[in-house]
């Protein structure tokens, strides 16, 4: 069994901890960073498998961590993208386009790996027969496709018929296509910044407008290997700092590395348990469509697949009811409104010992104990993070 020494007094099982998935709640400065490094530290030291996602790089630097930075040394191979993953990065939510953008993707596999052609592939007069031969024959698809083809290959996707209903189409729809034209937009603007490019491994317009690093890595072998390996002690970081100022990508690339990590869980025979720390959750979390995300789909089906969610947040409000009804156990430090300790019902009888809660201190609440406990977190000191809040001089 694996222990965790929370505090001097309290010494509990990973299992019990972490089984029902864990939220760490609190005031800024009031001490969940530190305490969730503390169970991060118990559970390296125990040789499970753990990895955050920093969204801001405080935790480049903690000991034995082996970090992702992603547009660095780091990318997300776009080739393993699905379309629904196309259509959460360039913020598609109408679903006839959503439709589109993902028969345009396709399209453009069958014609770089089945027709061998550069270009976009026709469908204005092809015969609904040969679109699905060639569909049959896209196994797999070895060369990757010029995303900056998507614009044209999407008004392909518009071809309809006029008189004979066994081609795709004679003709385009340009009404129909303009519906595109935001998407095209998008689309053009993102695949013309170079961090884009670098972060999804596109050729460089630019090479010289970034920063430079020898070693390139696939971060979803990283998730592949993490998950299917003991982690010889280490910590995965995947680092998304490089994109802190825009935080609508943020969410993106959170919600995108998540619902990887739970995908590669799926198909992976072998794997291991995996705990996968969220700090400063809140930054990420998406309002709509939050079913289908890849946090919440983690909360929801992760522990069956060995996948246990932390989560750090400064409020219960700041979750959605259907989230917050997914978490089983709390590490609640101080919070200071009622509205925020009604969400907990839970924890009504002890909202004074919330209240007064000095830094560090942190009530421990769930399925799986007794009753709540008021704890002294301990600090790992070398589990150091950038999370302190500076001095005044």
């Amino acid at each position: 069994m694996i222990s965790i020494p929370l505090s001097s007094q309290l010494t509990i099982s990973a299992d019990d901890l972490l089984q029902q998935h864990l939220l760490i709640l609190g005031a800024t400065g009031s001490g969940k960073s530190t305490s969730a490094m503390t169970i991060l530290h118990g559970l390296m030291n125990a040789n499970q498998t753990t990895m955050i996602i920093d969204p801001t790089g405080e935790y480049q630097h903690l000991p034995n961590a082996v970090v992702a930075k992603l547009g660095y040394n780091a990318y997300i191979d776009y080739e393993q993208l699905t379309g629904a993953d196309f259509n959460l990065l360039f913020g598609v939510t109408d679903s006839d386009v959503q439709e589109k953008l993902t028969d345009a993707l396709t399209s453009l596999k069958i014609q770089k790996n089945i027709i061998g052609q550069p270009g976009v592939y026709k469908k204005v007069n092809r015969s609904w027969q040969a679109f699905e031969a060639d569909v049959k024959r896209l196994y797999h698809y070895p060369q990757p496709v010029d995303i900056n083809l998507l614009p044209e290959q999407l008004r392909q996707e518009y071809a309809v018929p006029v008189d004979d209903f066994d081609l795709i189409g004679q003709e385009i729809d340009e009404a129909g296509f303009k519906k595109c034209l935001p998407l095209i937009r998008r689309i053009k603007r993102l695949t013309s910044q170079p961090r884009f490019q670098r972060l999804f491994h596109m050729p460089m317009v630019d090479e010289a407008s970034v920063e430079a690093t020898d070693m390139q890595t696939d971060v979803m072998y990283l998730l592949r290997l993490f998950a299917s390996h003991k982690s010889d002690h280490k910590i995965l970081v995947i680092d998304c700092s490089i994109f802190a100022d825009n935080l609508a990508l943020g969410k993106v690339l959170v919600s995108l590395l998540t619902t990887a990590l739970l995908r590669e869980k799926q198909q992976l025979k072998h794997s291991v348990p995996v705990t996968v720390l969220i700090d400063e959750a809140h930054r990420y979390l998406m309002a709509d469509n939050l079913e289908t995300t890849g946090i919440f789909r983690i909360a929801r089906e992760g522990r069956k697949l060995g996948l246990f969610l932390m989560l750090t947040t400064q409020s219960p409000l700041d979750l959605a009811p259907q989230l917050l009804g997914q978490f089983g156990h709390y590490l609640v430090h101080q919070l200071n409104t009622a509205s925020e300790l009604a969400q907990l019902p839970v924890l009504q009888a002890h909202a004074q010992q919330i209240v007064k809660a000095g830094i560090g201190q942190a009530l421990l609440a769930g399925n799986n104990l007794k009753s709540p406990q008021l704890l002294d977190v301990q600090m790992v000191p070398e589990m150091n993070h950038q999370t302190a809040t500076p001095k005044f001089f």
